[in-house]
């Protein structure tokens, strides 16, 4: 199955079902919204609003379909391969108030409030919640300072418990 629209909307309803609850981010949330042309996409991205993954991570256990990849284990981010798509989990703390991500658990970068689009977006047939245009904005032009080139790191790896 290919990164389609079809695709997010069975990623984001396998989680729901599962009680973790994520909003559609980066290039699939511009598209949607309108801010780019539609194009071919290398994965998913989607934000989970927690305190950290401690529940998100006993949830998607239970989701065979969700493999971990283990290379992609930081404090701030979880990634998994479904069906061939990569699909990537950005940590958001204080989502109710003043959103914020710590990335690599050192470098703030805060959202603006609100966190997401007003309203849900039909995206495959389902509707979906997505992180506003502002937020798709912001992060894109502040991306670098979240220090990206990280996650080679050795020691910014987060181990599994």
């Amino acid at each position: 199955m290919e990164n389609s629209r079809e695709k997010v909307a069975i990623v984001i309803t396998s989680l729901q079902q599962a009680g973790i609850d994520c909003h559609l981010f980066g290039g699939w949330a511009e598209e949607v919204l309108g801010l780019r042309a539609p194009s071919a996409h290398g994965d998913i991205d989607l934000l989970y609003c927690g305190t950290d993954f401690k529940e998100f991570d006993t949830a998607l256990r239970e989701l065979p379909q969700f493999e971990e990849v283990p290379q992609k284990r930081f404090r701030h981010k979880r990634a998994f391969q479904f069906s061939g798509t990569l699909c990537e989990f950005t940590l958001v703390q204080g989502a109710d108030k003043q959103p914020l991500t710590l990335f690599w658990g050192d470098v703030p970068f805060v959202w603006e409030s609100p966190l997401l689009h007003a309203s849900s977006i039909e995206v495959g047939g389902q509707p979906v919640s997505v992180v506003s245009a502002a937020n798709l904005k912001r992060y894109r032009e502040h991306h670098k300072e979240t220090e990206p080139h990280r996650w080679s790191e050795p020691q910014a790896l987060e181990p599994h418990e």
